[in-house]
């Protein structure tokens, strides 16, 4: 193999199916400065990271599973190549092969070279260009399902026209908080602050101090000198407040006032600070049921209701599991200075599993392969998120049964209320939740 290697004038590249190199020509040693004894075996990520090159056209092939082209320079001898890969696949669609090769372009300007890579992308096909990914400022979003882009789209336009109260709905896990980000940067306010909130995080006879803020002496503890609150701290920007619906009937009726009037007042003061913010609110509970159990206010409701966006589950945009795993993986491979990918056997699991936890319990799966590199996991022998054993289907609707009780639990105070929410009787739920280990909390009450 070494001798048609080497026959080549462009140096050749050969990686495994980990992102390994497994060969080089003389060419490519030329290009780089570097004996091939010292490249074999080593991932394309650790090649970057020790200052051989600047980037490697493997790592986008290893995340598209498709033919790649890009321009990378040598940093140890500056000679510049114009890089193209291509993946090579088994019976199961996994890539067992990717050959790169290195074309040398130090005769060209840096125009001419833009246009060549653009006309050998353009060979490629459009099957080259990525559509499930939508990129705003800092933020990279994978959005395959066409529910979810339509979702984003939504939310921008909302943002484009300076909407000031919205409500955002979904899941725990699936990425409320992201999405507020991005509409904040897509707004106009995203020069100024985005201050965050969540509601459940604080203690009850803290959180009218944390919003709303104090004069010095209003209690105790105060300081002497006062302290604005994250609805001042949040002028001119955005106000996230996560878990809205654990906000005490209390501090719904000041925050409702604040909605009404735009006007905040520190407790033990009597001046008013005009306030101008964006707010946000998120929750995974059903407010409407609270609003009948008289546990959240109705007007605050529909204030905070004016538009509202609601996330699809994990389970319900299965074309964007693919591309959630690779984005997750690459970042831990980066990370830990590791160079795993999953299997397309692993890959055919998880469009299977019903990710209770959604999109934070696919990232830690991401992270077990990355760290954990069983490989038996990596072949999709076993799939075991979050640390559990392989279920079968009674297992996976024992798992999900278990989440939608904890998920109920934690939005009720008494078993019949659980019980009414899931339209169960009470005595069903009282044993569903003895099977499972779970209880009512203390503070509630049963």
């Amino acid at each position: 193999m070494d001798e048609i290697l080497n026959a080549s004038s462009d140096g050749i590249w050969i990686w495994d199916a980990f992102g390994r190199v497994i060969a080089v020509n003389k060419k490519a040693e030329e290009y780089g400065g570097v004996h091939a004894d010292s490249l074999i075996g080593r991932c394309y990520i650790e090649l970057i990271q020790d200052g051989l090159y600047d980037c490697s056209v493997a790592h986008d092939i290893f995340r598209s599973r498709k033919q790649g082209v890009t321009r990378a320079a040598s940093l140890r001898t500056g000679v510049r190549t114009i890089n193209t890969g291509t993946p090579y696949v088994n019976d199961r669609g996994e890539i067992v092969r990717i050959v790169v090769k290195e074309q040398a372009i130090m005769h060209l300007s840096e125009d001419d070279a833009h246009v060549e890579v653009g006309r050998i992308r353009a060979s490629f096909g459009e099957a080259f260009d990525d559509p499930g990914t939508v990129s705003l400022g800092r933020y990279r979003v994978v959005a395959r399902n066409p529910l979810y882009r339509r979702l984003l789209k939504q939310s921008f336009k909302l943002a484009d026209a300076g909407v000031s109260r919205i409500l955002v709905l979904g899941e725990s896990g699936t990425g409320k908080g992201l999405l507020v980000r991005l509409i904040h940067e897509k707004s106009r306010r995203k020069k100024c602050p985005f201050v965050q909130l969540n509601c459940a995080a604080v203690p009850e006879n803290l959180l009218e101090s944390e919003l709303f803020g104090y004069d010095g002496g209003a209690f105790t503890s105060a300081r002497a000198q006062g302290k604005e609150g994250l609805l001042e701290a949040a002028n001119g920007g955005t106000l996230f407040l996560d878990e809205i619906g654990t906000l005490p009937l209390s501090l719904q009726a000041k925050l409702l006032k604040y909605l009404d009037d735009f006007e905040v007042t520190r407790l033990g003061s009597t001046q008013v600070h005009k306030v101008d913010c964006t707010v946000v609110a998120a929750t995974n509970c059903d407010l409407k049921e609270l609003v009948k159990k008289g546990r959240f206010r109705e007007d605050l409701y529909y204030r905070l209701n004016g538009f509202s966006l609601a996330i699809p589950s994990l389970r319900h945009r299965k074309e964007d599991i693919a591309g959630l795993l690779e984005y997750y993986i690459e970042r831990y491979n980066r990370e830990y200075r590791l160079c795993r990918y999953p299997s397309q056997g692993l890959l055919d699991r998880l469009y299977d599993y019903p990710f209770p936890g959604n999109v934070r319990e696919l990232k830690n799966i991401a992270r077990q392969i990355v760290v954990l590199g069983e490989s038996d996991l990596l072949k999709g022998a076993s799939l075991k998120p979050l640390g559990e054993p392989e279920q079968d289907l009674k297992g996976r609707m024992a798992a999900y049964e278990k989440e939608l009780l904890k998920e109920a639990v934690s939005m009720h105070r008494t078993t019949r209320e659980v019980g009414e929410y899931l339209r169960i009787d009470q005595s069903s739920v009282v044993r569903k939740l003895k099977k499972h280990g779970l209880r009512m909390s203390e503070k509630k009450g049963r």
